[in-house]
């Protein structure tokens, strides 16, 4: 018997239980979350990537429409949250940023 894989993201976790200085790029929006903007691409944001408040970190495909979603912060990606190709929900947090 395996056990069910784990619905990470879709809870927001309490406020005030992360470390300081630690920020999270949500989702604006429900759709496919891309890491690139083609599969032969360039990941937009891996771990260690440095970021600026316009940064592009990904693409969500909502309705045929491709999105770029930028960091709207700024620091280094300390996480990916999310697999690519995976559906995110709205405010599901995606990647785990170290606030500069």
């Amino acid at each position: 018997m395996s056990a069910p894989a784990p619905q990470q993201n879709l809870v927001p976790a309490s406020p005030g239980l992360d470390d300081p200085g630690i920020a999270y790029i949500k989702s604006p929006m429900v759709g496919t979350f891309y890491r690139s903007p083609s599969p032969e691409s360039k990941s937009f944001a891996d771990v260690g990537t440095k970021v600026t408040e316009t940064s592009p970190v990904c693409i969500i495909e909502a309705m045929k429409i491709m999105n770029e979603i930028q960091a709207e912060a700024k620091g280094t990606i300390i996480e990916v949250l999310v697999e690519n190709g995976q559906p995110v929900e709205y405010g599901q947090k995606m990647f785990k940023i170290k606030q500069a």
